[in-house]
């Protein structure tokens, strides 16, 4: 049997946290959300996650300081970055610290299917290489 996928979530709004629960569980994903960056960081541990989605606007720690943390204790992990708020300046230092793809708010789940899948397939191609 296949290893169920984690994905972790990070977004300050309720509403976001929830959506993403709820829809990605109906397609068989497990689903670990929370508010702010220190928050995640205390339950984060190494391969615990596969794809994770952070918001760049977060109480207590932003969400580029929290993919340089993630990214630090686990740099297999596929990241995506989501904003309202999107300026050249975040994007630039999200890909640099290796992010996936910088999604700007709202967006349709259909996109978050996509980037979940490529993802996987990105860190596959990884594992493969090693």
């Amino acid at each position: 049997m296949a290893k169920k996928v984690k994905i972790l979530v990070v977004d300050d709004e309720a509403n976001i946290r929830e959506t993403f629960k709820m829809t990605l569980k109906v397609k068989g994903y497990a689903v670990d959300t929370f508010e702010d960056g220190p928050e995640a960081l205390q339950k984060f541990s190494k391969g615990n996650y596969q794809v994770a989605f952070l918001d760049i606007k977060l109480p207590k720690m932003d969400g580029i300081e929290l993919l340089r943390n993630i990214k630090g204790l686990d740099s297999a992990i596929e990241v995506v970055m989501m904003t309202a708020y999107a300026t050249d300046v975040s994007e630039a230092a999200a890909l640099k610290l290796g992010a996936l793809e910088y999604l700007r708010k709202p967006f349709l789940m259909e996109e978050l299917y996509e980037l979940i899948d490529r993802g996987l397939r990105r860190r596959e191609k990884k594992e493969e290489s090693k």
